[in-house]
């Protein structure tokens, strides 16, 4: 990637397309706006002509979306920044698929965050953004930051995730575990849905769906070999939802 970063705009709305090159050129002045579109045939083309290093995506678009888009290109070699309206669940599966987005209309302050993530991040890769597609239904994977780029893991292999200060730790059945620059009450937000997944602890989450045991007198549960705590302030919601 040269100094500047070049992007593509693409949104069917002008007055959208307007505002995120207003916003890019007074508060994102490294990233340079090479084309704008209005539809995904024109971008598909503009795309394989200009060879961006990053593409602001609008998803809901008349006839085609964005994901047919991403469809055109065996291979993703520039970066993505999804664009959507507001849906709680939609964003929970970008989070889950670690890809960028910017919700409208857009906050300046997180357009930002994303400028300097497109300084430091490898280019989006094909894995992920299956992963996006696969979790549109239902979410039952999650990626981590590893190496240069993400592991893909199963949520139903994952046995606890432990706090660890301003990192968490995802512990897996495969005894593996992977350390990750975020806060447990992030994990939590993104994996508590039905009750899979538990606070038991204000440092420790827990894969309900696995075989455990619990002991009121030891205040632990015990999942596969992990022995974890259960606090007082977590043990009565814990107990209401599994003890009966």
């Amino acid at each position: 990637m040269t100094n500047k970063i070049q992007a593509i705009i693409i949104d069917d709305e002008l007055s959208a397309r307007e505002n995120l090159r207003y916003l890019l050129k007074y508060h994102c002045p490294d990233i340079v706006v090479i084309s704008e579109v209005s539809n995904v045939d024109n971008a598909i083309i503009d795309i394989k002509k200009y060879t961006p290093d990053v593409v602001f995506l609008d998803i809901e678009m008349p006839q085609k979306n964005g994901f047919q888009l991403l469809e055109a290109f065996s291979k993703i070699n520039f970066q993505i920044v999804f664009i959507t309206a507001y849906d709680s669940y939609a964003i929970k599966a970008f989070e889950v698929a670690a890809l960028d987005y910017l919700l409208k209309p857009i906050d300046v302050n997180r357009l930002k965050e994303v400028n300097q993530k497109l300084r430091t991040v490898a280019l989006e890769s094909n894995n992920r953004l299956q992963l996006l597609k696969e979790n549109k239904k239902e979410i039952t994977k999650i990626a981590i930051p590893y190496k240069s780029d993400y592991a893909i893991l199963n949520i139903e292999d994952i046995i606890c995730v432990e706090a660890d200060r301003m990192y968490s730790i995802l512990h897996l059945k495969n005894t593996k575990k992977y350390i990750t620059a975020k806060k447990l009450s992030y994990y939590e937000s993104l994996l508590t849905e039905n009750n899979q997944f538990v606070r038991t602890h204000r440092s420790w989450l827990v894969n309900t769906n696995l075989n455990m045991s619990y002991s009121k007198k030891e205040k632990q549960v015990v999942v596969e070999s992990f022995k974890v705590p259960v606090s007082k302030s977590y043990k009565e919601r814990f107990e209401a939802i599994y003890i009966s």
